[in-house]
């Protein structure tokens, strides 16, 4: 350092302390007002977050609501193997008719009320154990179905087959067929 010269000799500028502690408050608002606006972009982010998480909540509380009851036939159930009938829901859940079968002949039973036709009798025939064979009211014939195709396609099948049927101005037949996926057989 030369002698007689102050630090202050360097610079082109001298900075005053009024200067200097001008440019900290500057500083000091530019800090405060980058902080405040990382907190509010914070807090929306949890507030938009938790909202997310509530709206989740009640989708998934909506999902796991609901809940499924084993349906019950309400016609009479004959089975030609053992010779039992079922015709009301005390006995059928005593016997030997599984709730497959059971949840699958209410299932027909509503169907074919929907196609508008009543389910008199369901007859589960000796040497088939997947057919349900059905009688309809004012239908001469049986209805074959099978547990392996779904109720509602059965029954629209057979119901499009009854309607098919009386429009060729056949009232006689033994049975209708259903059990194949859009085939549809009589005789």
């Amino acid at each position: 350092m030369q002698v007689g010269k102050t630090i202050g000799v360097r610079r082109e500028k001298m900075v005053t302390d009024s200067e200097r502690e001008r440019v900290r408050r500057v500083y000091r608002k530019r800090r405060l007002v980058g902080f405040f606006s990382a907190m509010l972009f914070f807090l929306a982010l949890v507030y938009l977050g938790a909202r997310a998480v509530q709206e989740w909540l009640k989708w998934t509380e909506t999902k796991e609501q609901v809940i499924v009851f084993a349906k019950e036939p309400s016609v009479k159930v004959i089975d030609e193997v053992t010779g039992q009938t079922f015709s009301d829901s005390a006995t059928q859940s005593s016997r030997k008719l599984s709730s497959r079968m059971k949840e699958f002949i209410a299932e027909l039973e509503e169907e074919f009320s929907i196609q508008g036709y009543k389910v008199v009798l369901a007859r589960m025939p000796a040497d088939k154990t997947r057919e349900v064979d059905l009688e309809i009211q004012d239908v001469p014939g049986v209805i074959k179905t099978t547990i392996d195709r779904g109720a509602a396609v059965s029954a629209e099948d057979g119901a499009r087959m009854i309607r098919y049927l009386q429009g060729q101005g056949i009232t006689e037949y033994q049975y209708i067929d259903v059990r194949v996926a859009r085939k549809g057989y009589w005789r």
